[in-house]
């Protein structure tokens, strides 16, 4: 399939940089811009009638990771949710995170004053479960917050594994799926988490300042709401009536919304639907298996591991020039704390692998 002419930026660059930013389409790039043109020309008119379009926005979040949705809110993005997340679970004190983990991840729980404990990656990445598993005894922890996919290395944490990990020693699961959603498949009907969240901008190819919060249902009777605004109570609301409220997700939409970039949401959910997220886990999976084959020998992989700890990005260790020297000839990666960081995606060829692979081993 010929993605050149959906995503513009496939014209301009070899782009191998969606775990950075992902690419919009020419289809959502239309909605946005017809979004804001109705908002230009009827102001409050328009917007009104843009509430009832939540509802079917938090319907096709919930379908696509395989949960209801009443247990979906929509947020701007992740480091808002997970803020939001570490204020309603601060009734639980002990939390595990990986140590070199996405810093995003990290903060709110020693910013709000949680005890966090840690355990570390091996030199190559790895995350070994039964480190997870010792140091959630050792310390008698009480929630694991960890990312599906680790950012600067790829490698990836079955949410199987993790899922079981949860019931075996009744812990809360939070999960920052920011790197998977919208290139893994992912089911918390089949996998159970307690709170998974994922910013819209990279896989989801859905723009900036949108994303998806999912609390399980089981989890909501403990939780009261933090955050509560207009766009929550209305105007008519008592005090007496907001100590009473019961927690939904949808109480953490307190302010207003954006609705342009969750209308770029939906419509990038609809244009994975229509690919199929599992063939787009497959393209990724070949492409990688490409990258991973072709590297020249002075290329070294950082990232290699079995498949199911692999994902969408491969890091290499290349020269600390490589990420400049590749963007002159428009070829667009990362840096990363573990080495060169590279992300293709569904809308990526083998003709992408191919030049990246010959200017890989022109480096000097």
């Amino acid at each position: 399939m010929n993605f050149r002419e959906k995503y513009p930026a496939l014209q301009n660059y070899t782009y191998l940089n969606t775990a950075a930013c992902g690419l919009l389409s020419t289809k959502t790039q239309r909605v946005i811009q017809q979004a804001t043109q109705q908002y230009a020309q009827q102001g409050s008119v328009g917007r009104d009638a843009w509430f009832d379009e939540l509802s079917a926005i938090r319907q096709a979040g919930a379908e696509f990771i395989g949960v209801s949705a009443s247990e979906v809110a929509l947020i701007n993005n992740f480091t808002s949710g997970i803020y939001q997340i570490a204020q309603l679970l601060q009734h639980h004190r002990r939390v595990l995170v990986v140590a070199d983990d996405y810093p995003s991840l990290l903060l709110p729980w020693h910013l709000l004053g949680f005890e966090v404990f840690t355990v570390a990656a091996l030199a190559d990445g790895r995350i070994p479960l039964e480190a997870i598993e010792d140091n959630i005894r050792r310390h008698n922890i009480e929630v694991l917050a960890v990312s599906h996919v680790q950012y600067s290395s790829g490698f990836r944490l079955p949410l199987a594994a993790l899922s079981a990990i949860r019931k075996e020693h009744d812990i809360k699961l939070v999960v920052d799926a920011t790197q998977s959603l919208g290139v893994i498949p992912i089911n918390l009907r089949e996998t159970p988490v307690d709170v998974l969240i994922g910013s819209g901008y990279k896989w989801l190819t859905a723009g900036l300042g949108n994303g998806l919060l999912y609390i399980c249902q089981s989890l909501h009777a403990e939780l009261s709401p933090k955050v509560l605004g207009f766009g929550t109570v209305g105007s008519k609301v008592s005090f007496q009536e907001v100590n009473r409220m019961p927690f939904t997700p949808d109480t953490l939409e307190a302010g207003h919304c954006n609705f342009f970039s969750l209308f770029a949401l939906k419509q990038a959910l609809s244009e994975i639907r229509e690919i199929g997220i599992e063939a787009i886990f497959e393209k990724v999976i070949q492409l990688r298996h490409q990258l991973q084959e072709s590297l020249p020998d002075k290329i070294k992989l950082i990232s290699d591991y079995e498949d199911e700890n692999s994902s969408s990005i491969v890091v290499v260790d290349a020269p600390a020039e490589a990420e400049g020297q590749l963007k002159a000839q428009n070829i667009i990666t990362s840096t990363r704390p573990r080495g060169l960081r590279i992300s293709p995606h569904f809308y990526n060829s083998e003709q992408d692998i191919q030049q990246l692979y010959s200017a890989l081993a022109d480096l000097r």
